[in-house]
């Protein structure tokens, strides 16, 4: 059952701000400060006990010795630093990077960190010595407050980032850290989990702290919540698994432009009713020309597809013959006929990481329209397979398997596009089909498909769900059951 958070913040915010709830006593928790028990608790040669007028509170929002049962219940089972008089949402990940929640003000400062606590936090603790680092997009502060050391890598919440940011993040981050041993590293992104925990992790694994991306994210988990769910959307998992993938191989990061041929879904998912109507997107993620600022441009949207529960799979075939490159969204949803359209489950791969050739094991019934296998190497064709635990929302949403089976799955098909001096291949001449091949239904009429995301929470990423499958090899997950 959700926990409607919205409702339990507005029955506790009366509460929250009562002068009943002051307190001088320590408070006791499993984590102590915010560290785990293994860690070592650094002590900043130049704590001051004087604060400057600059990190004064500003308002009775600040949550300075106020035992706040609000923000208990926001940080949920993310591990707070509570010493000294702070309660924070705010963690000590190893001594020199801190992963905490969104610096907020005015009223949503009762329930996240208030800024002026983490000002005075930091420069009480780490004054002169701390750089922050801001992942959020859809929102921003007043950076003077932290003397402007300030640093964005935006991407949006619940998605991964563009591949092409994640390096310049990590050699940030070891530049500042290499400067001075007392120098922390503070990273943040709205609830200071999903996002934070994957640049995180991805500069544990290019510090080389760590080996594997498994490693860093267990370690990750371990230390920033309660119950070692750190970075849970599947997503998000993969892309530290591809940039530890870039370390592991010693490679450079190149766009590499592929062609969607085929996808195939199977099972098909159970709706009420019986039927599925089920249509998708393709989006590309970009920079916009004016800001560092990531969009995600859609570039095709598809048709409904009627499928009825009786239809063993679907199966899309798509002529556009539009190339993708790098970072790319998938979002299907269900739009029945009466009431509104859903989003059903999306993915994010990277084209550069689509390396598995079609062979008989994994071709799903997929043939060559030439029906050659010894087809010239620009038009072998490329296999890309998500598991139900490896797609977003729904591994959250269907975790009794009443609408998706626990074997469902999605194939891609894909080609390389081809150079010029290698000519286009058979099957970008042939004529286009005039719809999709569908063994059991065709598609009705097209669809404007709206971009709502009204499929998370705010804070949906708190507890997103167990992602076992983490990738030994990109494109290879481990042997594992379906949870």
């Amino acid at each position: 059952m959700l926990i409607d958070t919205s409702s339990k913040i507005c029955s506790h915010i009366q509460s929250a701000v009562s002068p009943l709830h002051i307190t001088n006593e320590d408070i006791i928790t499993s984590h102590v400060n915010g560290y785990p028990p293994t860690l070592s608790i650094p002590i900043p040669a130049t704590a001051t006990s004087k604060t400057e007028p600059t990190t004064r509170m500003s308002n009775s929002f600040s949550n300075m010795n106020i035992t706040n049962p609000i923000k208990g219940l926001v940080s949920k089972r993310r591990n707070r630093y509570k010493k000294d008089g702070f309660n924070l949402d705010l963690t000590y990940i190893t001594d020199s990077i801190i992963a905490m929640g969104y610096p907020a003000s005015s009223i949503e400062g009762v329930y996240r960190n208030h800024i002026d606590d983490v000002v005075k936090f930091m420069e009480s603790k780490h004054k002169d010595h701390y750089y922050i680092y801001n992942l959020c997009s859809e929102r921003s502060y007043d950076i003077s407050k932290f003397h402007n050391r300030v640093c964005t890598f935006s991407f949006d919440d619940h998605n991964p980032p563009k591949i092409e940011i994640i390096r310049p993040f990590c050699n940030s981050v070891q530049d500042w850290l290499s400067k001075d041993p007392r120098n922390v590293a503070v990273v943040h992104c709205k609830a200071g989990k999903g996002r934070t925990g994957t640049m995180i992790c991805c500069y544990l694994l290019h510090s080389g702290k760590f080996g594997t991306a498994e490693e860093a994210i267990s370690f990750y988990g371990q230390t920033r919540t309660q119950d070692h769910k750190g970075v849970t959307i599947p997503s998000q998992l993969r892309y530290v698994n591809y940039y530890a993938n870039l370390i592991q191989r010693n490679v450079e990061y190149v766009p590499v432009a592929l062609y969607i041929r085929e996808i195939v879904l199977e099972p098909v998912p159970s709706f009420t009713g019986g039927q599925a109507s089920i249509c998708f997107s393709i989006s590309q993620q970009t920079l916009s020309q004016n800001s560092d600022r990531q969009l995600c441009l859609k570039l095709f949207k598809s048709v409904v597809y009627e499928v009825k529960k009786s239809s063993p799979n679907l199966v899309i075939n798509l002529d556009c013959c539009m190339p993708i490159t790098g970072d790319i969204k998938l979002e299907f949803y269900n739009k029945p006929k009466l009431g509104r359209k859903e989003k059903i489950f999306q993915f994010w791969f990277n084209t550069f990481f689509v390396d598995e050739e079609l062979s008989e094991s994994n071709s799903n019934g997929f043939v060559h329209e030439n029906g050659n296998s010894n087809v010239e190497s620009h038009e072998k064709t490329l296999v890309l397979s998500f598991k139900k635990t490896e797609l977003d929302i729904v591994n959250k949403k269907d975790k009794q398997n009443k609408v998706f089976s626990s074997e469902f799955k999605v194939t891609l098909f894909l080609h390389r596009v081809p150079t010029k001096s290698s000519g286009p291949p058979s099957w970008l001449v042939t004529p286009p089909r005039e719809s999709a091949s569908l063994p059991q239904d065709t598609p009705s009429e097209s669809s404007e498909a709206d971009t709502s995301e009204d499929d998370y929470n705010d804070d949906d990423d708190w507890d997103s769900g167990k992602c076992p499958l983490l990738y030994n090899k990109i494109g290879q997950p481990q042997n594992q059951e379906d949870a």
